[in-house]
């Protein structure tokens, strides 16, 4: 019991940090920028050249945001404190991290209005382009250029809910002892190497923070094990007992993570907390046994089912991910997970090491 509150304790206490760098971090969001309801004005109050159109505001600060769409692409309107106009164009069919001909263009009109301010370079060219993604980076370079946060940001709500689909490998160590509720006995097994392949369904929440999201993780992989155990017939003391075991299962690996991955750069750090499981799909374990008498030696082999097929847990992670196009990130990160539900197994860790691209 004292063992299962351990693991316990420590696995609660990694999902209390990470529910506390969310409460900060939300807070932190809500007091960086002021919002107001969206409202249209016509575009000759803005410049000449906009005569004729209805802008919908997006930013007012030290520059300017507006927007106006024809229901095929979506035209924004950037003015500076010295009335000069910008203007740059994107397909409304234009998803998360997708590329079109003219992107090139928009990056290179925004680095020139942003001159002064060479550290939003690289969010530039990271941009996705969207209303709330230009809004905040205008709320960033009128932060960078006046000091203050009295910028007030009029937008649209960004969507409840952004999926992503990732697929990955994984290298995992099971470190795992069978204890006595099993028929044929104890074992503590050498730890156990295995390769997993698999796939994430992961929801990113804009309208909570753009740095959260959540992640169902799904993977299978052959896990092979091997234990040993020697005693003394308690009946006939002078035999001696060798068993082998040798586990050979399929395993189904599921979990659901917190994921916090702060940030704008290429390169961002992630950290996650949340519940895993090991379900057994297929078992071809079996015990080779010795039984050594003064007079001769016996052999036998016979096949073992565990008795539990899934166990449950917690874990957590921490790695890096990669952008390495405007449509790929690459991710790699450690995993340990702790499984202690269980009634076959005295002890269950796991290590791993995880290597994935979002798409």
């Amino acid at each position: 019991m004292t063992c299962f509150n351990c693991q316990c304790s420590m696995a609660v206490r990694l999902m209390v940090i990470l529910l506390g760098i969310f409460t900060i971090h939300t807070k932190a969001e809500g007091q960086g920028m002021t919002r107001s309801k969206w409202h249209m004005i016509p575009g000759k109050s803005v410049s000449p050249q906009l005569e004729g159109k209805v802008l919908q505001v997006l930013f007012d600060g030290v520059a300017d945001l507006y927007c106006q769409t024809d229901g095929i692409t979506n035209y924004y309107y950037i003015t500076d404190i010295d009335g000069r106009l910008f203007t740059i164009s994107v397909p409304g069919n234009v998803g998360k991290n997708a590329t079109w001909s003219g992107r090139q263009g928009v990056v290179s009109v925004l680095k020139v209005f942003m001159n002064e301010v060479p550290g939003l370079h690289e969010r530039i060219d990271l941009c996705e382009f969207a209303r709330h993604d230009l809004t905040e980076l205008m709320h960033d370079y009128h932060i960078a250029v006046t000091g203050s946060y009295e910028g007030i940001a009029y937008e649209l709500p960004p969507p409840a809910l952004v999926p992503h689909i990732s697929l990955f490998t994984g290298f995992n160590v099971d470190m795992l002892n069978i204890g006595s509720a099993e028929d044929f006995g104890q074992f503590k097994l050498d730890p156990s190497l295995f390769p997993s392949v698999g796939i994430s369904f992961r929801a990113l929440l804009p309208r909570v923070s753009k740095n959260f999201s959540i992640s169902l993780d799904l993977s299978a992989g052959k896990r092979y094990g091997y234990g040993f155990n020697g005693s003394t017939d308690i009946y006939r003391p002078a035999n001696e007992i060798f068993q082998e075991f040798h586990m050979h299962n399929v395993l189904l690996l599921s979990g659901f993570r917190f994921i916090y991955n702060p940030g704008n750069s290429r390169i961002k750090p992630f950290v996650s907390a949340g519940f895993c499981a090991r379900t057994i799909i297929s078992d071809n374990s079996r015990i080779e046994t010795d039984v050594i008498t003064p007079q001769e030696v016996m052999s036998d082999t016979f096949t073992v089912r565990l008795k539990e097929k899934t166990s449950m847990g917690l874990n957590a992670s921490s790695g890096l991910s990669f952008a390495v196009s405007g449509k790929i990130s690459l991710s790699t990160g450690l995993i340990y997970s702790e499984l202690f539900n269980s009634s076959v197994y005295n002890s269950y860790r796991s290590f791993g090491l995880v290597m994935g691209a979002d798409f």
